[in-house]
């Protein structure tokens, strides 16, 4: 039976999924076992550019959390892919000439793989980088997706440079038991209880060139690339929407009903519609606001007052109150500390 997806819902490719199965077939794991309640077959699975929605991504985690509760499975998972395991992406990245251009690709493409979680790049003083933050709540499962991704870009970090991973790490979620194989790699270059997922390194290593550039195959694994987002695009969804028009409406303090209304929806029908994607428009206001407070915070000369009417607080012990609830620390507190920190001594002064 063939399942359809409802075009508001975020979605991961089932190429990943077809990964899952074949892994936990050498551990004794049927892919019926994984799949039960999903309606999903491998051959579902194995179609080009399926895009499985969230609801039953949800249920084959749970499955396989059910059947193997093996805290560290994300990051084996992530050990096993390589740069190949990305379709096109893969291979763009794989053919580009330097670190910045392959990471662009990534940034550009990533919805091709998951909407699970957006990725962007930016440059914080010296530093180069590079942001997950998750689009819809995962829940249970944040550890072990987020683990496999970790574990995946320095995977293919190596891959691609031939260079041991020399990046440092910060996790939004506290250390477990089964980090120690990450701690044991990475050691201080690894922190837990972030206020955000990051990848960091040196900016200056954005012009690293790789090397098996391939101008020619990545000028084709680009055009696929292409093809797949729009046709991705074409498909619409809910939550890029809202979040684009809750973001254009933080300094005027943004409400579900003014979303509701610029998307032609009832307040109750938009309220209903996030609850199905499992989020919800406060869950989505306060992601949009902490990332907007921290940009802010290190990267402009307001004061924390300002930065608190920008964000759309009435009241600044308003905001005070909701960035230590992000961070566990207040919005002064975590400017200071950050730009104090060495790895971004060239920051300049900013008001506090």
């Amino acid at each position: 039976m063939t399942t359809a997806r409802r075009l508001t819902e975020e979605t991961l490719s089932a190429h990943y999924l077809l990964l899952l199965c074949q892994h936990l077939h050498t551990r004794g794991i049927s892919s019926e076992q994984v799949l039960a309640g999903t309606e999903l077959g491998l051959a579902e699975l194995e179609q080009p550019n399926r895009q499985v929605p969230l609801a039953l991504c949800l249920k084959v985690f749970a499955n396989t959390q059910r059947l193997l509760p093996d805290p560290g499975l994300g990051l084996h998972l992530g050990q096993l892919l390589n740069i190949r395991s990305h379709g096109f992406l893969g291979y763009a990245v794989l053919s580009s000439r330097t670190i910045g251009e392959a990471t662009d690709l990534a940034v550009r493409y990533f919805r091709t793989r998951t909407s699970l979680l957006e990725i962007r790049l930016f440059r914080e003083g010296e530093m180069a980088v590079i942001q997950l933050d998750e689009r819809v709540p995962l829940g249970s499962i944040k550890v072990m997706v987020l683990d496999a991704l970790i574990s995946l870009f320095m995977v293919c970090g190596q891959q691609v440079t031939g260079r041991k991973f020399n990046a440092e790490i910060r996790l939004s979620y506290p250390e477990q038991a089964h980090h120690a194989e990450l701690r044991a790699q990475l050691g201080d270059r690894l922190s837990f209880d972030c206020a955000f997922t990051q990848v960091r390194f040196p900016r200056a290593g954005l012009q690293m060139p790789l090397g098996l550039p391939d101008p020619q195959l990545l000028a084709m694994a680009k055009v696929q690339c292409e093809a797949e987002l729009q046709r991705l695009h074409d498909e619409g969804g809910l939550l890029p929407d809202v979040r684009r028009i809750t973001k254009l409406r933080l300094a005027e303090t943004a409400t579900l009903e003014s979303v509701a209304n610029d998307l032609h929806l009832s307040p109750r029908t938009l309220r209903r519609r996030l609850a199905e994607l499992g989020t919800s428009f406060q869950m989505i206001l306060e992601q949009l606001r902490r990332g907007r407070a921290v940009e802010l915070l290190l990267h402009s000369g307001l004061s924390v007052d300002q930065i608190a009417t920008e964000l759309g607080y009435l009241d600044p012990s308003n905001f005070g109150r909701a960035f230590r609830r992000w961070t566990g620390q207040s919005p002064r507190a975590y400017r200071t500390a950050r730009l104090l920190s060495p790895s971004n001594p060239k920051a300049p002064a900013r008001a506090i």
